[in-house]
């Protein structure tokens, strides 16, 4: 990846519907160009995906949590079961698998609190393999973003 490329992952982490025109002018290059390293970025996977991006306080009765869990030590296969459930569940908005007290922080986003009552049953009650999980609520969001520092 060149510069080129930075200013454009630059720019479409900022607006993803851009047009060819202006950012080939923004960056100095023509907007085939552009259009050719984009397509060349989404075919290597360095841009994942197009979404648009909500604001959760305009929509109403959305809660966030976040929740820390640990869990049990039992091995790689319960370690690749539990990341799958994450994975599958629409609620759990970003998690991480990290060093340090927990092993897990999970952002998790429901409808309200019997929903998130419901999950938690569900996903983290229920499995053997938890062995504590601490639930925070977000009373306001700070800053939230989805920029790499490219």
């Amino acid at each position: 990846m060149d510069a080129f490329d930075h200013h454009i992952l630059r720019a479409l982490q900022n607006n993803s519907r851009i047009s060819s025109e202006v950012l080939g002018a923004e960056i100095g290059l023509s907007p085939s160009a552009c259009q050719r390293r984009i397509k060349k970025l989404k075919q290597q996977g360095v841009i994942k995906q197009e979404v648009a991006v909500l604001d959760a306080s305009q929509l109403p009765g959305f809660i966030t949590t976040l929740v820390d869990i640990t869990l049990e030590r039992g091995g790689e296969t319960a370690l690749d079961e539990f990341i799958h459930a994450l994975e599958a569940e629409s609620q759990v908005q970003q998690f991480y698998y990290v060093a340090g007290d927990v092993d897990f922080v999970v952002i998790v986003v429901t409808q309200d609190m019997k929903a998130y009552d419901a999950l938690s049953r569900r996903l983290f009650m229920s499995n053997q393999n938890i062995k504590k999980f601490s639930t925070k609520v977000v009373i306001q969001p700070g800053k939230v973003g989805l920029e790499l520092p490219v």
